[in-house]
């Protein structure tokens, strides 16, 4: 056993910990595209790019910020475990994964939907985010 784990079911905390930071990571970086589309209106692709347009500089700043959201929460939630380097695995994992996750409900979504299907997948995350979350409190709660 390791010293310092939480004695409940170390499962049981890692992976809703793990679901509700992958959650709140894809709806934080589909708001990000969201962001980015309506910003962008429309306008065609420029030749020469501007970094410091807005819509740029929200994708720049906000992809970013949206993998450490995630990282953060996960490490928040799986601190029980009281070990600093499983804690940052399992947020280095969540933040990478909903980057690659939310890039892979994105290009089809907008491409089929458009901004609807963007919008979708933000209502469909934040509400797993809410009843992972929800689930998480109560689990505490018991406990």
């Amino acid at each position: 056993m390791t010293e310092g784990r939480d004695a409940g079911d170390p499962i049981g905390l890692v992976l809703p910990a793990m679901g509700f930071g992958a959650a709140l990571g894809i709806a934080l970086q589909v708001m990000v595209a969201f962001g980015v589309d309506a910003l962008r209106g429309g306008a065609p692709i420029a030749q020469k790019p501007s970094l410091g347009s807005a819509h740029a500089l929200l994708l720049l700043l906000g992809t970013p910020a949206a993998m450490v959201a995630a990282g953060l929460a996960t490490w928040t939630l799986v601190a029980p475990i009281r070990n600093p380097w499983r804690q940052a695995m399992f947020a280095i994992v969540v933040a990478l994964g909903s980057f690659v996750l939310s890039a892979l409900l994105i290009w089809p979504m907008h491409a089929s939907f458009g901004r609807g299907g963007i919008f979708a997948v933000i209502v469909a995350a934040a509400l797993v985010c809410l009843l992972i979350g929800r689930r998480i409190s109560a689990t505490r709660a018991a406990a």
